[in-house]
């Protein structure tokens, strides 16, 4: 599901990052909201676990959409100039004072203009089992 709202913003770039920071109240959001909330709910979360790991999945991929539509919504020679940073910039930052940076350059480069969601939620959810296994156990 959330890669389904991640992905529904990434479709309409522009409008997602006028929308994502907002609450419409429209049928697809409630819809969503209670698919949600049915699910942790189902799977055993009280009610104050649900509505915390709700607000954090939600704002997470919300805030993911607004970010990765703002690169699309860049004109093309911005995107492609802010995307080269990764090997003109950072890549040949000196050693000595970026000792951390020059060890991870190639990997940086690799991985940065990409999105970052599908771990950042794959983390989200793994929190979420380890609070769920943690209350079943306590």
């Amino acid at each position: 599901l959330g890669l389904r709202i991640h992905g529904a913003y990434l479709s309409h770039p522009q409008a997602a990052v006028l929308t994502a920071g907002r609450v419409t109240g429209r049928p697809r959001e409630i819809a969503a909201d209670e698919a949600v909330l049915g699910i942790l709910r189902t799977a055993g979360f009280p009610d104050p676990e649900a509505v915390l790991i709700y607000h954090a999945f939600i704002d997470q991929s919300l805030a993911f959409a607004a970010l990765d539509a703002g690169a699309l919504a860049l004109s093309e020679s911005s995107r492609t100039s802010d995307e080269g940073q990764w090997e003109s910039t950072y890549a040949r930052l000196p050693v000595d004072e970026y000792p951390h940076i020059n060890a991870t350059r190639r990997l940086l480069a690799a991985r940065m203009n990409h999105s970052a969601y599908p771990v950042a939620l794959d983390m989200l959810l793994a929190s979420a089992e380890t609070r769920l296994q943690a209350l079943r156990d306590g």
